[in-house]
């Protein structure tokens, strides 16, 4: 079990639980053949992104990435992996001399520790389209084995969190619980617990999940215990009783108001005080509103309103519209299941191929010596590779990649807003400097239409929101439990505009006003454009219509 200690307690990510063959098999297919071929050991660089937001939104959440920090630090293929990797990649019409082959990767998946570099956001940072959320850097063969497990944490636990985002801003500072668990489609819901958590919402009703991640658990009653008892009131009077200072109580089993009455009633018959109730069917606007009238005339003023019942975004919007006086929001279903986006789409493409000859020592050596601008790029020591589709979206962006984020301050340098994006070649002078300014002129290109450019200035505060966390095989950077993930989010949505927060696509309109402007720097746009082009006449033909870039 890998661990994370914290100063007060132990700590562990569960979801990281997993083995080697946690993956797609495809990938351990394609690492055979390149081993096969002597290509396995080739340095590759791969990089994780979306190709949109979700929920017609302008943004992303990103989430998922200590899971599979964990994951990594225990790589290892065990004997039980391998034996039955083994019964998948032999059968009895091979040769003795095929057998032995496979018998030879094996081996060498069971004697290879560890060797990625790996650069990626730190969990609650946000993210756009095309901007690597991970670069993988490292053999050919590993670089493809991590891909599914690396996907498929991102995917589930950036769209949990991009979700709650927008349901704590539509709630407007009034606490969002996670109360899908029954309806989950996941075994035992820590998906959804999890990631919900870093988007924004105050806790789950999930109690392994808020044991496992230490994060705020509540839960109400079902109208099973109202329908245990004849009578209402004594229903409400034994479990006040049992919960004398954490009761909420189900008013809806019967009659909505006149379970508000009993609530009432039963609090002033034992002399506790009425700590909320929940509503979960009906008129939940005026519901609401007649309940707070009653609940405030009773003396509980500081009672609580909790409603739940197929809720989602639109429908907090709707019922915030017609002023409803609920306090706290129970989602359950939408919010466990993402039924507004059942899948994000986060997809994982190579960038580049390295000199097979260099070591991965001297990769980095020479990646730290043209970043700081000491060393210009010698010939061959990349070869940048593109992804062709006539689907403009799936054109990807050569070479090993990097993010730049310009911050707006104000006159004393303190930080108030994002303003935009840049994705840069990773094999260049960093425009970065070491005080966080723009040390040269950058060009950003955008990648839908390059006749809309623009130039952000020497000077301007900037910073890399990729940072490193293994370093050839070898941890060199936290991995943080979902508190500091959360908190990250915290801050960093307020450095978005509103409108990029609440923000909801227009069919047809995909570049209006309130859309986080991602661009491409203006050398690598014309390499790419360079690329599309040769690449369209070598494959096409000089008389085939061209491709979108």
């Amino acid at each position: 079990m890998s661990v994370i200690t914290r100063p007060d307690e132990g700590y562990y990510e569960p979801l990281a639980e997993q083995t080697m063959l946690c993956g797609d098999k495809y990938g351990i297919t394609m690492a055979l053949s390149l081993f096969l071929n002597g290509k396995h050991e080739i340095p590759t660089t791969f990089h994780a992104y979306i190709r949109d937001c979700p929920f017609d939104g302008a943004y992303l959440v990103t989430a998922g990435q200590n899971i599979f920090f964990e994951w990594l630090k225990n790589w290892k293929f065990t004997d039980r992996d391998l034996n039955w990797l083994r019964k998948q990649l032999t059968n009895d019409e091979m040769t003795n001399e095929q057998t032995a082959q496979v018998e030879d990767f094996l081996t060498m998946l069971k004697e290879s520790g560890l060797q990625l570099t790996v650069d990626a956001m730190p969990e609650g940072e946000v993210a756009f389209p095309d901007e690597p959320i991970a670069r993988i850097h490292g053999p050919a063969w590993q670089c493809l084995v991590v891909e599914a497990m690396l996907l498929n944490v991102i995917n589930s636990q950036s769209l949990f969190a991009t979700l709650a985002s927008r349901l704590v801003e539509v709630a407007d500072g009034a606490d969002i619980f996670a109360f899908g668990l029954r309806r989950g489609q996941a075994i035992g819901g820590l998906e959804a617990a999890r990631g919900t958590y870093v988007g924004g919402c105050a806790g789950t009703s999930n109690m392994q999940a808020a044991e496992f991640y230490d994060i705020p658990c509540v839960g109400t009653m079902a109208h099973a215990l109202v329908m245990m008892y004849e009578d209402e009131l004594d229903a409400f009077k034994d479990y006040i009783g049992a919960l004398p200072h954490n009761g909420i109580f189900l008013v809806d089993t019967y009659n909505t108001l006149e379970g508000v009455k009993n609530a009432i009633k039963a609090c002033q018959e034992k002399g506790l005080t009425l700590k909320g109730i929940r509503l979960d069917s009906g008129d939940l606007a005026y519901l609401s509103n007649e309940a707070r009238k009653l609940l405030d005339a009773a003396g509980f003023t500081n009672a609580k309103i909790t409603a739940s019942n197929d809720l989602d975004e639109n429908e907090i919007l709707r019922l915030k519209s017609e002023g409803c006086k609920i306090d706290v929001w129970g989602v359950g279903t939408h919010l466990e299941t993402s039924s507004a986006q059942p899948a994000l789409g986060a997809v994982y493409k190579l960038g580049a191929i390295f000199d097979k000859n260099l070591s991965f020592e001297e990769i980095e050596a020479t990646r730290k010596l043209v970043k700081e601008g000491r060393s210009p790029l010698e010939k061959g020591f990349t070869r940048d590779v593109i992804k062709l589709s006539q689907d403009a979206i799936k054109t990807t962006i050569p070479g090993e990649l990097d993010v730049v984020r310009y911050v707006q301050t104000d006159k004393d340098g303190n930080w108030m807003q994002y303003e935009s994006d840049t994705i840069i070649s990773n094999l260049v002078e960093d425009p970065v400097g070491p005080d966080g300014k723009l040390t040269r002129d950058v060009v950003s290109v955008m990648k839908a239409d390059d006749t809309q450019s623009r130039c952000f200035h020497k000077g301007t505060v900037a910073y890399h929101p990729i940072s490193r966390t293994f370093e050839m095989g070898q941890q060199v950077g936290a991995i943080e439990t979902i508190h500091p993930a959360r908190q990250r989010w915290a801050r960093t949505k307020n450095m978005l505009h509103r409108s990029v927060l609440r923000s909801k696509r227009v069919k047809g309109r995909e570049n209006q006003a309130y859309a986080y402007k991602v661009g491409i720097e203006e050398s690598l746009s014309d390499h790419r454009k360079g690329m599309i082009r040769r690449l369209h006449q070598t494959h096409f033909g000089p008389g085939a219509p061209a491709l979108t870039a």
